[in-house]
Formats: structure tokens, C-alpha cells, sequence
């Protein structure tokens, strides 16, 4: 006689945060931010963060927000029951109810409150990365939400009400048929399984007060965000929305067109500085460190989010050998350097940039006589006219067998006299000790070569 398998027990995910990209402006209603701002920085423009109590099933596309203004919480006893009972892709009570830790100091009673209708509640501990994922997801989907605003009702309590609203509607539509043709098979079939389980209703209990404290955490994502850039509404005529967009506002009495110089003063300064960071020999933090700048700050610049001070911008151009090119239009990295090879697209364009779009022949180097190094390849980027760059490969990986793809007119392997071998490989090893070596051990080994390099592409004999 086979025993039977036990159903598995049922989970649900809670969590609470300041909602990152909606809030309440007085005029306009409901506001979408394309990019996460401060709260702070949110009160300059008239809006008023709200609240997102979110329930997802765990391991399924499957959950259920609703929304408070952030001085009107309401109970966590109060937001379950209404979503157990009202919410019918959550199959009711969970088995299960998994917080994380902020939650579970927040409200101490909890634990007790859901035990008596037999909720197991669970504290993730740090290397959890389900709850977290739940959260960011939440988060992510509830600027799409209001996707048209046809009340007339712009209030605070009115512009929540229909947030409320057009949340319940996207979770009844994701619950029944929202998932077909968006996730996988399996997917896809485990919703299927999860919608023929009996719902768990609990029964109603009388509201009582507030059972959680608020605290810093509800907005702790706010920490990674950059300075804040400037903004502007923007109404959307499609969907009636409107959003809080990154950037200054076009005049409207201002018509573009495809001028040639529009985009001469095309500022591709961080896009450079991102591609060469990547290649550098030292780690970003040490680059940032030797450019006076903390590592979210480099990253902020690299990624667009937010600029440098000025002074600061100036020595992390010297640092990486960024100059602004007159003749085009467009900072560009001169070099010479001594490049990694870890991420192919980043070292395809820092190469297509130093060698002027593949004006170049870069070749592998070995040894005549004696062995090569064993841990590196080391390719020569022998520019027209220019000093050249070198390009180290780990060996064994699969990027250094890309590299004839990746660099334009590669011209295979060329063997060279064992002190020019060892040269290269001093030179490298020197510049990887500290970020600001790199250009300079180049510059003193194209020194070294002048002649070679001058007025042509320099071939290794």
C-alpha cells in the first residue's frame, strides 16, 4: 500500500513599503514616476508618497496590492483578511505567511493574531531572495497600474479608491487568464494547479486599531538612489496619466529637426568612462577611489543617473585619458592602455574607439624562443600613427577565443624577440599595481618604440 503524498503547504509573501514610483499630487491625482526620487525631493514637486501592501503567492506571478496615503496606515490584520476573502487568486489563507525581519519587529503581535486562524507566520533571514524579489516586483508593476484616469475625482481619497480598484482588476485578470502566453508551460500549469485548490476563507473579525509601527525602512531603497536630477509632468494623452519624467521640458515653441550639428554638443563623456571602467585593470572601486569620487558615485555617472562636480569629472577623465575631440564633436578615450578582456561588447567599443572604427591590425604576441606566459594572451593594438594599446586575455576562457570576432582586422598570432615578449609583460604587470599606472607605463613603452609606431602600424618583427 503506497502512503499519500501530502499536499504542499501553502505560502504567501507579505510586504510593506513606500511605494517607489507613486504618489498623490493635488492637480493632477495619481503620479508615475519614471525613475525612483527621494520622498524629499518628491515634496518640492507637490506629491505625497503612498503606501503598497502587497501579497504574492510564492513562486507564482500571482498577487494582490492595495494602497494607503503614508499618515493613514492601515492594520497588517486588517490588509490580510480583506485579501484572503476578497482576492480570489490568493486561494484564500495561506499556509505559510513569510515576512521579513522589519515587518516581524513592527508588529510583535502578529505572529500570535495569525496563529489563531492557522497562519504560520515565517521570518526570512538575510540570504532569502524570493520575499525581496515579490517586493521589487510589486514595486515595478504598480506604476502601470492607472493606466487611464477617468475620474474626475483627483482627491486623495478618491485618486486611492480608483489605485485600489484598478489594482483588484489587474490581479483578477492576471488570477484567471492574464498568465496564458506570457510565462512558461510550467508556469503556466502550476498556476492552473494553484487555482483548483479550495479557497481558505477566513471569517470576518471586528477591525481593531493599528497593530504596527512604522519606521525607516518602509523607504530604505531610497539609499541607492543618485541626487536628484531635474523633472517634469508630463500628461499622457493616450492613457490619461501622468507621469513625473527625468529630464528638463522641451519648449513647445521650439521645433527639432535633423540639423547635422544638432548633436554637436553630444555629451558621451560617461558612456566612454563606463566601457573603459569595465576594462580597466583595477576594480571600480579603486578607480573611484583615485578619482576623489565614492564607487556609487562613479557608478551613478557611468550609468547616466547623475553627474560628476565638476572638478571631480576632470580628474576621472585624466585618470581614464577622456578628451573631448573638437573635430567630431564627442569626448573619446586617446589612451594608450592596457585593457582587460572580461565583457566583449565593452571591449569591442572601447577597441573600435581607440583604433578609429577597426583603422588597425592587432595581433596576438608570443615568444620566439622560450614559453609564453601562462596565465595571459597578450594582444597588440598597433594603431596607424597612434601608440598602441595591449590587451590582456586569461587564458581558458571563452572570451579570449572571441577575440578575432571581437576585434576588427585581427591578424592572428606574431611572434616577436623574447625581449620585446618580456617587455610586454613587465609593462602590463606594472600597470595593473594602481589605476593611475595604466596610461603611464603605456606612454613609456610606446616611448620605447616610437620609431616603430610613428608614421604607420607597427608590425612585431
Amino acid at each position: 500500500m503506497t502512503e499519500q503524498t501530502q499536499p504542499s503547504p501553502r505560502e504567501h509573501h507579505f510586504y510593506v513599503a513606500i511605494a517607489k514610483f507613486l504618489f498623490h499630487h493635488p492637480e493632477h491625482g495619481i503620479v508615475s514616476a519614471r525613475d525612483p526620487i527621494k520622498i524629499k525631493d518628491a515634496e518640492r514637486y507637490g506629491l505625497s508618497p503612498l503606501l503598497l501592501y502587497g501579497l504574492t503567492v510564492a513562486g507564482l506571478p500571482i498577487r494582490r496590492m492595495t494602497f494607503t496615503p503614508v499618515d493613514q496606515p492601515k492594520a497588517f490584520r486588517d490588509v490580510l483578511l480583506d485579501a484572503w476573502r476578497n482576492a480570489e487568486g490568493l486561494r484564500g489563507r495561506p499556509d505559510i505567511l513569510r515576512i521579513n525581519r522589519h515587518l516581524a519587529t513592527a508588529s510583535p503581535e502578529l505572529v500570535g493574531e495569525m496563529a489563531k486562524i492557522g497562519v504560520q507566520v515565517e521570518v526570512a533571514d538575510a540570504r532569502e531572495k524570493s520575499l525581496p524579489a515579490s517586493l521589487r516586483s510589486a514595486q515595478d508593476a504598480s506604476r502601470w497600474l492607472l493606466r487611464k484616469h477617468d475620474g474626475s475625482d483627483r482627491s486623495l481619497t478618491g485618486s486611492i479608491q480608483a489605485l485600489c480598484w484598478y489594482a483588484q482588476v489587474d490581479h483578477d485578470f492576471r488570477a484567471r487568464d492574464g498568465h496564458r502566453g506570457v510565462n512558461s508551460r510550467e508556469v503556466e500549469d502550476r498556476i492552473q494547479q494553484w487555482m483548483t485548490l479550495p479557497a481558505q476563507v477566513p471569517e470576518q473579525t471586528v477591525a481593531g486599531g493599528l497593530d504596527w509601527e512604522p519606521g525607516p525602512w518602509l523607504s530604505s531603497w531610497e539609499t541607492s538612489l543618485p541626487p536628484d536630477q531635474p523633472r517634469y509632468f508630463n500628461h499622457d494623452g493616450f492613457d490619461g496619466c501622468t507621469w513625473l519624467l527625468t529630464g528638463k521640458k522641451a519648449p513647445e515653441d521650439i521645433v527639432e529637426d535633423d540639423d547635422f550639428w544638432a548633436d554637436s554638443d553630444y555629451d558621451n563623456a560617461a558612456e566612454i568612462a563606463k566601457n573603459l571602467v569595465a576594462r580597466w585593470p583595477k576594480p571600480p572601486a579603486e578607480i573611484a577611489k583615485c578619482a576623489g569620487i565614492s564607487l556609487r558615485e562613479l557608478q551613478w555617472f557611468t550609468s547616466g543617473k547623475a553627474p560628476l562636480d565638476l572638478h571631480a569629472r576632470f580628474d576621472l577623465e585624466a585618470l581614464l585619458g577622456i578628451e573631448y575631440d573638437e573635430r567630431i564633436g564627442e569626448y573619446v578615450g586617446i589612451g594608450p592602455y592596457v585593457l582587460m578582456a572580461s565583457k566583449p561588447l565593452a571591449l569591442k567599443e572601447v577597441y573600435e574607439a581607440i583604433s578609429n572604427g577597426g583603422d588597425a591590425c592587432p595581433c596576438e604576441i608570443v615568444p620566439r624562443q622560450g614559453a609564453a606566459d601562462p596565465s595571459w594572451r597578450y594582444v597588440l593594438i598597433n594603431t596607424y600613427g597612434e601608440p598602441p594599446s595591449i590587451v590582456m586575455a586569461p587564458r581558458g576562457v571563452k572570451i579570449t577565443e572571441r577575440l578575432p570576432d571581437l576585434l576588427m582586422n585581427y591578424d592572428g598570432i606574431k611572434s616577436v624577440t623574447p625581449e620585446f615578449y618580456r617587455d610586454v609583460v613587465s609593462t602590463c604587470a606594472r600597470a595593473c599595481r594602481e589605476p593611475t599606472a595604466n596610461i603611464r607605463e603605456m606612454k613609456d613603452f610606446a616611448k620605447r618604440y616610437e620609431a616603430h609606431w610613428a608614421s604607420c602600424a607597427w608590425r612585431p618583427e
